[in-house]
């Protein structure tokens, strides 16, 4: 009801005689949700402008620290990296199971989703430029997939896997995944080291080791250094032995030696951003901004809310 034809009036008087603990919570709830917007607000834009400023090097010559880098995704030597949920093979995943509950309240029927499993991957990960490749570890990233999808079903695990989201969607169970396929672009923001192929080697302690390894084994030893056949191994012998283990050791070193270093991208190690992103680099950055926007939009409503508030109350 309008006091004197304006409606902000009437909600200025609803303020003024509102009961002290609900106009104090309300007003602290408004004014601080202005105050968090604003800083993920500037946050946000923080990033949009790191994205932008942070100029992007090639993998061969990145220098060592915080760095841009752009090229496709590839898999690892070894096992593939396979999705739990749908079992596709990809270079990242990220999936999660609900499960719908019912409840009735008051006659009525209410559903909730209840999480019951999901999991991040954190396998390694190989991004590839035209000058060479680097190794990602992708704990702490955040990701921004090639491919996100939403689904629903009737168990733990899907029956079916759908291309995309579905419109029609039926059944207790939901399912959403989010992936990061072999030889997609990626846009990485991220803490670049490099570890040398040539690592040191101390010559007598692998020495010692090699030797006390094959005293372990009493029937090998005397089979390939027991020259005269008396059943033990005589200094002479020992010493025809420890020739063998020292070029062995030795063949070793000059193998690891010319193993090439080895580039690799993780979570720095401030506060800075790590980020994994499918999109181009100008399309992540205008997300980044745009999410400023609505959250200073936000800011200055739920501000102007408390703001309102006060003044009404007679307190500004």
């Amino acid at each position: 009801m309008a006091v004197d034809g304006s409606p902000w009036l009437s909600l200025a008087q609803e303020f003024s005689e509102a009961a002290a603990g609900p106009f104090w919570l309300g007003t602290a709830l408004a004014l601080a949700a202005s105050l968090a917007c604003f800083v993920m607000a500037f946050l946000w834009l923080r990033k949009a402008r790191l994205i932008e400023d942070t100029p992007t090097s090639r993998i061969r010559s990145a220098a060592q620290g915080y760095v841009e880098l752009e090229g496709l995704a590839h898999l690892l030597p070894g096992p593939d990296i396979v999705s739990p949920l749908t079992g596709t093979r990809c270079c990242w995943w990220r999936y999660r199971v609900q499960k719908r509950e019912r409840q009735w309240i008051d006659g009525r029927r209410q559903d909730r989703w209840r999480t019951i499993e999901s999991a991040t991957s954190d396998d390694l990960f190989m991004l590839a430029d035209q000058t060479g490749d680097c190794v990602v570890d992708p704990a702490g990233a955040k990701v921004y997939p090639s491919l996100q999808r939403r689904w629903r079903g009737h168990g733990r695990r899907p029956l079916h896997v759908p291309e995309k989201t579905p419109w029609l969607q039926f059944g207790d169970y939901r399912y959403e995944e989010a992936l990061i396929g072999a030889g997609d672009p990626v846009h990485a923001l991220g803490w670049f080291r490099t570890q040398s192929g040539t690592p040191t080697f101390d010559e007598s302690a692998d020495l010692t080791a090699l030797l006390r390894e094959w005293k372990r084994d009493q029937a090998t030893l005397l089979e390939r250094f027991d020259a005269d056949g008396d059943g033990r191994i005589d200094l002479q012998e020992w010493e025809a032995a420890r020739r063998a283990a020292l070029e062995q050791v030795r063949r070793a070193h000059v193998e690891h030696a010319v193993d090439p270093d080895v580039h690799v991208l993780c979570r720095p190690r401030d506060r800075r951003p790590f980020v994994l992103s499918t999109l181009p680099q100008e399309q992540l950055a205008r997300r980044y901004r745009l999410g400023a926007f609505g959250l200073l939009i936000c800011s200055l409503i739920s501000g102007t809310c408390g703001t309102f508030a006060l003044t009404a109350r007679g307190l500004m």
